[in-house]
């Protein structure tokens, strides 16, 4: 599906995104998403269950190694842009500090830490694929 926001048409799910957004969406992951999701999106290690607190949830890896390419990039701009209430997360809303386009351009940088394989598989497709 395209995503259009203000008449600006950004790339598709299973579709990569253009190589400026990718590293304007380098730079934004670098300052916003980094100190969570770790260098190429690897996650937060697993805290031992004796150890961690209840209400605490690691930050999920965002490479293909978790279940991010499950969703299309309106999900993932949303998730972005307004959080998760469906999970208990700490990760904060950046709407009003991220634009729109700002998080398409985060969506098009972890993307490109997908293999092709897992690119086509994005989204809804991602039932059918495995």
């Amino acid at each position: 599906c395209m995503l259009g926001v203000s008449g600006v048409v950004f790339a598709e799910t299973g579709k990569r995104g253009a190589p400026d957004e990718v590293t304007r969406g380098q730079v934004l992951y670098t300052n916003y998403c980094e100190s969570c999701h770790r260098k190429e999106g690897v996650g937060e290690p697993p805290i031992p269950t004796g150890v961690r607190r209840l209400d605490y949830i690691e930050a999920m890896p965002l490479n293909e190694s978790s279940h991010a390419w499950h969703h299309g990039d309106e999900n993932l701009i949303q998730t972005i842009l307004n959080g998760n209430s469906r999970t208990r997360t700490r990760m904060p809303v950046f709407q009003g500090v991220l634009t729109t386009n700002q998080a398409q351009d985060l969506v098009a940088y972890i993307k490109s830490l997908w293999s092709d394989r897992i690119l086509s598989c994005q989204g809804p497709k991602h039932m059918s694929c495995m």
